[in-house]
């Protein structure tokens, strides 16, 4: 049965939380990154989830040693590197660690430290790091929608990450800044996504998502997650003048409908994606496109004709099961990784652009800079701007080899049917 993904807004939710730094960056203060990631939006959902907490009272009679005992048995059970994860090995020495701390809070640092050696996405907030999801400041114009036509042809729309309040809000946004584009006739689009840092998922990839499914009815990636077991994303136009973003399995399916979508008047036009993740002489990321953000480029690979443009993701095209702990703190784990339709995946590595123009300068989505104006030309040497005829090969989509993934969940496992948007930490991992 398709179910729709509700709207969180006004539903307190806890805020993802900030990347943290690849093992090769150096340590950043946790105020230089906004939230970037991508909440798993599907994953297998077990009867025997190992953390259920039911408030604060749940800690009552908890020794330290239980307390650790319960993240690393869903860290074990929910994480893609299971072969790492469910080792003996793995979890006596962290136990070893964690053997002298006399309270909850001192075992975050070795969890840390196991998630850290499990995947570059996985992480720990306490407590006191969880603020609730709030929409964009008026004066951060940044973390807002921004469209522009780059010159008289091509149209250039900026899509930041995104953790507000309204996901439909996002979307509009993003669809009315398309269509007003649109009436000036593009010949092309450029998709900033340099400072896309991730988010939620659904409402990121339903925002762009005329762009990467022109013809409203494909299949336009997948996630992995252990064990083999896949499912599929989609975007559809639907025949009641609604569009949505769906994901399924074999046995079940969720969408997220968009309830006024623009729709190209010319559809398949080429597109010229925008990524990056630079780090400034301070040891501050100007821009990262990371998560859900990298999710984005997947969806365009093996779709319109399309070419990247700038310089390498973050490389943490993946997504997380959080979960809470019984004092609160939220444990997040990398439990599957995205594929393009064509089944590839950059698993815990950077997406590499096809043209690399690496800056650690800030995008200037009010003006064109090299990035963009290498995009420019690319897109007006392509034939829906020259006039010409495109070859077969500009037009063909290359077969896809998700569908012939295995996607029957796991048996005792099925497809959630939720966004990620989880209830407050006293009432326990289920979805709202």
């Amino acid at each position: 049965m398709l179910r729709a993904v509700p709207d969180p807004t006004a539903i307190p939710t806890p805020m993802p939380v900030s990347l943290r730094p690849r093992r090769a960056a150096p340590l950043l203060p946790a105020a230089a990154l906004l939230a970037a990631c991508s909440d798993s939006p599907t994953g297998p959902t077990d009867t025997r989830t190992p953390v259920t907490p039911s408030g604060p009272s749940s800690t009552s009679g908890l020794t330290v040693a239980r307390y650790f005992g319960i993240a690393m048995d869903s860290i074990q059970y929910f994480s893609i590197n299971e072969a790492v994860a469910r080792s003996s090995a793995f979890r006596s020495k962290y136990e070893q660690q964690a053997a002298s701390a006399t309270t909850f809070a001192q075992t975050y640092p070795v969890l840390q430290r196991a998630l850290t050696e499990l995947d570059p996405h996985s992480s720990v907030s306490t407590p006191q790091n969880l603020p609730g999801s709030t929409d964009a400041p008026v004066d951060r114009p940044d973390l807002r929608v921004q469209s522009r036509m780059a010159t008289p042809r091509v149209g250039y729309v900026y899509v930041p990450g995104f953790v507000g309040r309204s996901q439909s809000g996002r979307i509009d946004s993003t669809h009315q800044a398309l269509r007003a584009l649109d009436a000036n006739g593009p010949c092309g689009w450029i998709v900033d996504l340099r400072r896309n840092n991730g988010g939620f998922f659904f409402a990121l990839m339903a925002s762009v998502g005329p762009l990467y499914a022109p013809a409203g009815d494909g299949r336009v990636g997948a996630q992995r997650y252990a064990g083999n077991y896949v499912i599929n994303w989609h975007y559809r136009q639907r025949a009641n003048g609604t569009d949505a973003f769906v994901i399924r399995d074999a046995a079940d399916s969720a969408q997220l409908v968009v309830q006024n979508p623009w729709r190209p008047r010319r559809p398949g036009l080429p597109v010229a994606v925008l990524h990056n993740t630079a780090v400034n002489a301070q040891n501050l990321y100007t821009n990262i496109t990371a998560s859900a953000g990298e999710s984005i480029t997947l969806a365009f690979r093996g779709g319109p004709p399309t070419r990247s443009f700038g310089g390498p993701t973050y490389g943490v095209a993946s997504g997380r099961r959080p979960f809470f702990m019984p004092d609160s703190a939220r444990v997040d784990v990398t439990d599957s990784y995205m594929l393009d339709r064509n089944g590839f995946t950059p698993g815990d590595n950077p997406i590499a652009p096809d043209v690399s123009i690496p800056s650690s300068a800030i995008p200037d989505f009010a003006a064109n800079d090299a990035v963009v104006d290498a995009a420019v030309a690319w897109l007006e040497a392509q034939p829906a701007c020259t006039g010409a005829r495109p070859d077969a090969a500009s037009r063909s989509v290359a077969p896809s080899r998700v569908d012939q993934e295995p996607t029957a969940p796991p048996a005792g496992r099925r497809l959630p049917g939720r966004d990620a948007v989880y209830a407050l930490p006293d009432a326990g991992l289920r979805l709202q």
